[in-house]
Parts: structure tokens; C-alpha cells; sequence
């Protein structure tokens, strides 16, 4: 790279940038020189990840909260994988790669590096020291197998093929001699693992009743004394700090404490409890007018009010990605600000402002309840201190609203780790699974029996995960027909309706199968049903309406002598409430047979003219339908189109039946004469 062009001509030289080719001091075995290549600095040029280090530091690359580390310790013991190894990532990580594409994010290059070590494993649990190794047929079979015995996923073993063609592709650049031909990854991961991708669960309707308003409780309990609850926090802190002070001091002018080590070092444990010893105020008494203010909640000690603090967090976090269905991304970046109330058509909606990164970042609106209030009116107060304090690893991120001090002796941070703290709030106050919780769980989720089979235990916490408040919320929205589709999808901000359709995937299905029949409705409609068909019946027996087909003619034949059963209306109803009598309906025939009819006429209807159980019955209406078909067949046939003899042979027996119904009803019609063609033999 010629780095000449990036500073002015008076810029100093000690400071400039110097170009070192990675890839020739790999090859050329000078390892010192490679080892010593800066890989990142920090925005005061401090040096945080080198090559030579097995766990490279690359918050600037990343500017997230977490999986800021690509992590290579594991390899220390095999220095030439880990090297190699290195030597990819590097290519990765400043986009060395031939083909000029975009670059990739960070979380795109920790994406490859995670794929990618997975083969390494391999490799290092079989003794070899290259990726070159795959490109022999036996350790291939070999990877297969392991692939096969681990169990991944069909997405993750896709990931992992692209990751070698990651590497196989960028050769020029490397020239690491890997000897590997392209993989279709795709059809190679379908033929290697039939685990299909499992979708994110719903939570079950008795947890989220539970989970939810256990959090809402929580909230509301906590709102009228949040300032109380800041002031507790801020005073145990102080008093951590006056005790610190206190023990330092007496350790400054020569006091020995058994965590002071032979060797300087300080036992951290034993020096914790020391400072506790050297506070001012016990920690009751710091908890205690809390403690009278909020009854029902355990607060005896500082560790209890910890648990608290932690518990109300975690219940703002689910209230306000409950309620809006956020993703983990979204919900991170909300601030006191956030809130707002709107009014259309006079009607109230409580809104969240955050930022959306999914189709590049830009500032995105979610309807949300009114408990999403409270939670961030909570948590701005409970957090006020903590978000002077922080340090934020980008602009993003200012502000945020989820901090915490895991540590009295370090600065807050951001919150991380929401799986477990999720876990963790349905452990405390048992959320556990039932048989019937289970039994919807797989009612609910017909795309994730594998998943449930995995995470889902009868008697043990409900995996609760910061996805499933989006999955759960388009679940129920469907189920309890609450919104459309398109209104999810401008919820979810998804460009295409099927991603909408796919998170409320079961919804519909429940919502069909919860659905009741109301007995006194169905008892009218089978009245009215009833009701319709004696009508009919009478009407045809006891009328001199013309009708046609062969029960037809015979009811015709029969009205001089009409047989009991049809005898009166009354007679007709009764027989057809007890199921003697069915008639059965369609554009071109009735049929007395019901559901012992040989339904022939379902495929061609000119079977039902001149039925042969004798069931049919054709009146003046049905006819018009036969002397429309008539029409359109005729004209079909005569306007020159191309018709096979098969075809022909089923257009005139339908013409045929249809001239023998407007026969019968008197229908003037020209008789249909095919034109017949000589074949030579």
C-alpha cells in the first residue's frame, strides 16, 4: 500500500505510517518483524492488538458494547496454525482480498474468525498445522465426520464453508498454497446436516402473562419512590468510597492487613472485605427507610439491594421490548428521550424513538404500551449517575438508558449479556415450564421441535432471550387478530411481508384452532339450512314446473300420486331434519343421493343428466347454465382452434347432454353436427 499520499509534505517522519508486508515476513520466516505489526490503536494512538498477541483487542475497529475480541489463545500451543490463522484474518480484517469487494464490517470479519476456528479446531485436535490439510480426500471425509458428530446447524456449517472460501479465494494475496477447490456451501451443508434452522420461540401465554406482569409490577411498585431508590445507590457508593479512603490511608502510613501478600500483591478478596469493615454506615442502615417505603420487596443488606436495582433494569428492558418488539440492537440504543405520547384521530399512542441499523442506520418510531412510560422514566432516574460516568464505546450509544455497576471499585458499563439476565429474572422468581407450557410450546413453534427438544425443560426456568419478545408479539397480534401483516411489517421495519409472515408463523393456525362454535348459531344455521332444502323439495313435487334429469322426469311421472314422505311440507321438513332426505346442490344439478352420490359429476358434469342411480334433478335455472355451456362449446369448437380427438370426444358428450336438458324445458337450439374428416387408410 503506497501510504506517500496520505500526509503533507511537511508532516513529520517519525510519525508517518509504515507499510510492512505481513504476508513476506510470513513466508520469509522473519517472525519477530511479523509479530511486532500494529493491527489497531485506540483513538489516542495507543497500540491495543498487534500480530504477534492471541487475542487482538479491536474496539476501535468495532465500537460495540461487546465481541470486541478476536480470540486465537487456544492455538498457543500450535504457533504455525495460529499463525496462519492470523494471516487470514489480517487479510479479512483490512479487505487484502483480490476481488476489491466492500469491505466487511467487524461484526462480519468476527463472523468469518468465529466460522472459520471451528475448522481450526479441527485441525489442531488432529495434529495438523495447516488448512492446507482439507485438501487431502481422507481428512476431508474426516472433517465431514466431525462436522456430522458435532451437530451444528445447517446454517452454521454453511458459515463455515464460506469462511474456506473465504480463504481459498484470497490465495493471491496470502499465497498460503491450500490447495482447495471452491464448495458449493449450501448443497454440501444440506447433504452433511439435516438440523434445518430452528425459529426463535413464543413464549408460552401463561409465562408471558407471567413474565410480563411480573415486570409491570415491578415497575409500578418502584415509580413513586425511584428517586429514593437513585439517592439509596448513590449513598451505598459514597459509603464504599469513605471506606476505601479509610483502609487506603491506614495501609499508606504502614498497616499490615492479611490481603496484603508477601510478594506486594493484593488478595482482591480479602481486601473487599476489609473496606466493608472500614465503611461508615452498615449497609442496613443505608436500605432501611427503602426497606419500610417497599415491604413487600426482601431488603435486608446491600446484596439484596443490588438484586433489586438488577431485577428493575431487567423488567424496564422487558417491558419496553414486550411491548414494541424492538430488536436487541434497537432497544440498546434508547435514551430518556426516547418516550413520546402522540394524538390522531383523539386517540392517545405511546411511542419509542431509537436508531435502526438493519438497512443502515437511520432514526426509526415504534408504537409501544403505556408501561414503556414508566420504564424509561425509571430508568432515567435510577441511571442519571451511572450514564456521567460511563464510557461509551461509540457516539451510538450515548446516553443509553441500560447501565450498570457490576463493580463498586470500577466505573459503570453498559449492560451486556441480556440472555443471561433474562434467564436469570425467570430463575428469581420462578417462571418455570409445565406439561401444558410445553405442550403449547410445540403447538405454537412447528418450526423449532428441535429447539424445544434442546432448551425448553419441564420444571426447569423458561429460556427467556431478548428475540422471542419480537417473535411473541407478532405471534399474538396474529393469533388474537389485533393487526395485520402489514401493520407488523411497519412495526418490525421488514422490507418484504414474508420476514412479517415468518415471525408470525403459527399464529393464524392457533388462532383457527382456538376458534369456538357458538351452539345456539350453528342450531339456527342447521334450522335455516333445513328449512331451505324442504322448500326445495316441496316445491319440486308439488308444483308443475318442468324438470329434468332422471329423478327429474320421474318426480314429473309421480305428482299424480306423490309417495307419503313427500306428501306435505311438514313431512318433507321432519325427514330431512332425521337425515332421510339430502339435496345437494350445484350450477348444474341437484342430487337426492347426498354423499352416496359416485360423484362422477364432479369431473363431468354431463354424467349427472342421465345419472345412473337415478338421483338427478335439473329445474329451469340449472338449465340456463346448460344452454349457456351449449353456446360456448359450440363456438369453441367451430372457431377453428386446434382440438385433439380426446378433447373433441368430451366437448360433444356435454353438447349431447345439454341438448337433452333444453329439450326437455322446450329451449329452441340448433343441434350440434361435428364435421367429420376422411382419413386415407
Amino acid at each position: 500500500m503506497d501510504t506517500s499520499t496520505l500526509y503533507l509534505p511537511d508532516f513529520p517522519q517519525q510519525y508517518k505510517v509504515k507499510d510492512v508486508d505481513a504476508v513476506e515476513l510470513y513466508h520469509a520466516g522473519r517472525f519477530d518483524e511479523l509479530d511486532a505489526i500494529i493491527i489497531c490503536k485506540d483513538k489516542n494512538g495507543a497500540v491495543t492488538a498487534t500480530f504477534g498477541q492471541s487475542n487482538w483487542y479491536c474496539l476501535p475497529f468495532s465500537r460495540k458494547k461487546t465481541a470486541n475480541n478476536l480470540n486465537m489463545e487456544e492455538f498457543d500451543e500450535i504457533p504455525e496454525l495460529q499463525r496462519e490463522l492470523k494471516l487470514l484474518t489480517l487479510g479479512w480484517l483490512f479487505n487484502k482480498g483480490p476481488k476489491k469487494r466492500k469491505a466487511l464490517s467487524f461484526s462480519g470479519v468476527l463472523t468469518q474468525f468465529s466460522s472459520i476456528k471451528m475448522t481450526y479446531r479441527f485441525l489442531a485436535q488432529n495434529n495438523h498445522i495447516s488448512l492446507k490439510a482439507l485438501s487431502k480426500q481422507s481428512v476431508w471425509t474426516q472433517f465431514e465426520r466431525y462436522l456430522i458428530e458435532k451437530g451444528y446447524a445447517q446454517r452454521t456449517v454453511v458459515s463455515l464453508f464460506v469462511a474456506i472460501n473465504g480463504a481459498t479465494h484470497s490465495a493471491s494475496w496470502h499465497k498460503l498454497d491450500l490447495g482447495l477447490a471452491p464448495i458449493k456451501s449450501e448443497q454440501q451443508a444440506r447433504r452433511i446436516c439435516t438440523k434445518t434452522p430452528q425459529q426463535t420461540l413464543v413464549i408460552p401465554e401463561r409465562l408471558c402473562h407471567d413474565i410480563y406482569g411480573k415486570a409491570i409490577e415491578l415497575l409500578d411498585e418502584a415509580y413513586p419512590y425511584r428517586h429514593l431508590i437513585a439517592d439509596t445507590e448513590k449513598a451505598i457508593q459514597d459509603n464504599y468510597f469513605k471506606g476505601k479512603c479509610r483502609l487506603d490511608n491506614k495501609v499508606k502510613y504502614g498497616t499490615n492487613f492479611t490481603f496484603m501478600r508477601s510478594d506486594g500483591n493484593i488478595d482482591s478478596h480479602k481486601y473487599a472485605i476489609a473496606i466493608k469493615d472500614y465503611q461508615p454506615q452498615k449497609g442496613y442502615d443505608i436500605v432501611a427507610l427503602l426497606a419500610n417505603k417497599i415491604p413487600n420487596i426482601a431488603l435486608k443488606n446491600v446484596a439484596d439491594f443490588r438484586r433489586y436495582l438488577g431485577q428493575l433494569i431487567t423488567a424496564s428492558y422487558i417491558i419496553c421490548g414486550g411491548f414494541s418488539g424492538m430488536r436487541d440492537s434497537e432497544l440498546d440504543k434508547l435514551t430518556p428521550d426516547s418516550y413520546y405520547k402522540d394524538t390522531f384521530d383523539g386517540r392517545d399512542y405511546h411511542m419509542l424513538q431509537s436508531h435502526s441499523f438493519k438497512l443502515g442506520e437511520k432514526r426509526a418510531t415504534w408504537i409501544t404500551s403505556a408501561s414503556s412510560k414508566l420504564a424509561i422514566e425509571l430508568m432515567d432516574v435510577l441511571t442519571k449517575g451511572w450514564r456521567k460516568k460511563v464510557i461509551y464505546p461509540d457516539d451510538k450509544y450515548v446516553n443509553s438508558l441500560w447501565v450498570h455497576r457490576p463493580h463498586r471499585s470500577k466505573p459503570p458499563t453498559l449492560v451486556g449479556h441480556w440472555p443471561h439476565r433474562l434467564k436469570l429474572f425467570c430463575s428469581h422468581f420462578h417462571f418455570t415450564v409445565t406439561i401444558e407450557d410445553y405442550q403449547e410450546c410445540i403447538k405454537s413453534n412447528p418450526n423449532s421441535l428441535e429447539r424445544i427438544k434442546h432448551d425448553v425443560k419441564v420444571g426447569q426456568p423458561w429460556p427467556l432471550s431478548s428475540h422471542q419478545f419480537r417473535r411473541t408479539l407478532a405471534f399474538y397480534c396474529i393469533n388474537n387478530r389485533l393487526g395485520t401483516l402489514v401493520a407488523l411489517k411497519q412495526q418490525f421495519k421488514h422490507t418484504y411481508l414474508a420476514m412479517t409472515e415468518w415471525y408470525s408463523n403459527g399464529g393464524k393456525l392457533a388462532s383457527l384452532r382456538d376458534l369456538k362454535v357458538d351452539e345456539q348459531v350453528q342450531k339456527a344455521l342447521d334450522d335455516i339450512n333445513a328449512e331451505t332444502t324442504a322448500n326445495k323439495i316441496f316445491k319440486q313435487w308439488h308444483s308443475d314446473e318442468t324438470l329434468s334429469g332422471t329423478h327429474g322426469k320421474a318426480i314429473m311421472k309421480m305428482r299424480g300420486d306423490v309417495p307419503t314422505i313427500y306428501s306435505s311440507w311438514d313431512v318433507i321438513y321432519k325427514a330431512v331434519k332425521d337425515g332421510k332426505l339430502t339435496l345437494h346442490g350445484s350450477l348444474h344439478s341437484y342430487c337426492k343421493s347426498g354423499y352416496d352420490c359416485d360423484m362422477d359429476g364432479v369431473v363431468a358434469p354431463q354424467f349427472c343428466v342421465d345419472c345412473g342411480s337415478g338421483s338427478s334433478i335439473i329445474d329451469e335455472q340449472q338449465a340456463k347454465w346448460w344452454q349457456k355451456k351449449h353456446r360456448s362449446l359450440v363456438a369453441y369448437m367451430e372457431s377453428g382452434e386446434e382440438i385433439s380427438v380426446s378433447e373433441q370426444s368430451h366437448y360433444i358428450t356435454q353438447v349431447r347432454a345439454a341438448e337433452k336438458v333444453m329439450a326437455d324445458f322446450d329451449t329452441p337450439f340448433t343441434p350440434f353436427e361435428p364435421e367429420l374428416k376422411v382419413a386415407k387408410l
